[in-house]
């Protein structure tokens, strides 16, 4: 913990601490009973230090000990889906949230090295789209940064709006960015041992493009349940929800909850959201 200007919540402390000194002073300097000045300043601390606790330094055991994920479909200035178009992140603002996370002593690992050694204070950045952006944007982000993420891609084709198998390869190469598994979410009518063979086959068909085996699969929203055990018959390791709450620990490692981070959210909420896990976007905030 800093005293620094390195984030918002240094600022903060700073900010806190002087208006109480301010107070404090202007508590003591008024013309009016010196025992009445004194429980006014004291009054006057108090508040800043509940203020300081409840904004600044308060927040759940599990934004430090355990690894936060956060989830997004893609980066990029247009919508990646233009029904859900909160889900993608802005590239200035993606690059506001690293640094900041940075700066308060974050750091940012890929899924597997969350899971097999996680670090304190570790951030796992996953996005699901598996659009170019990942290539285009997100790369030099990453690379600006030193930072890490994991895409997950839902079967590679020719589709240009999607990254190719070269770049595929390329960004696994840079060792910035792992690659996972996903689907979309499956019909009723699909069997479970249809699941496990496609899932399966897609996953063999990413191991001949990345040249190892994927790890991780990501499921579709609302897909956990049925696609669980599809994703351990694939052989995959872990696989992370859609979205959720954060967990006290990772005893499951088919069921790792991650954090939406909204389209429209400004770089301190999305902070907190980050490394708090208990903060709300309000009903104020512009929808896009």
């Amino acid at each position: 913990m800093t005293w620094g200007f390195s984030s918002y919540e240094t600022r903060f402390r700073w900010a806190a601490a002087v208006w109480a000194l301010l107070l404090t002073v202007w508590c003591m300097m008024s013309p009016i009973p010196w025992l009445i000045r004194l429980i006014g300043a004291l009054v006057c601390i108090a508040v800043t230090v509940l203020l300081s606790l409840w904004t600044a330094w308060w927040r759940p055991r599990s934004a430090r000990d355990i690894p936060i994920f956060l989830v997004a479909d893609g980066v990029g200035e247009d919508p990646i889906d233009p029904d859900h178009p909160e889900r993608t992140f802005r590239p200035a603002a993606l690059e506001r949230l690293i640094g900041d996370l940075i700066a308060a002593g974050y750091n940012f690992q890929t899924v597997s090295e969350a899971l097999a050694a996680p670090l304190r204070k570790s951030v796992v950045l996953t996005f699901d789209g598996g659009t170019r952006d990942l290539y285009t944007v997100l790369r030099p982000i990453l690379e600006r940064f030193h930072a890490k993420a994991t895409c997950f891609l839902n079967p590679v084709g020719e589709d240009p709006r999607y990254v190719s198998p070269l770049e595929i390869r390329e960004l696994a190469h840079a060792g910035r960015v792992e690659f996972g598994g996903t689907c979309a979410l499956p019909d009723d009518t699909v069997t479970d041992e249809a699941l496990a063979e496609a899932i399966t086959r897609d996953r063999r068909r990413l191991t001949g493009i990345l040249g190892h085996t994927p790890p991780v699969f990501a499921y579709p929203a609302g897909g956990a349940e049925r696609l669980r055990a599809a994703a351990k018959a694939a052989g995959y390791k872990a696989a992370l929800a859609a979205d959720g709450n954060y967990l006290p620990s990772l005893a499951d490692p088919f069921f790792i909850p991650r954090r939406r981070i909204p389209r429209a959210c400004r770089p301190m909420q999305a902070y907190l959201l980050a490394t708090r896990g208990r903060y709300r976007v309000g009903h104020r905030q512009k929808r896009l």
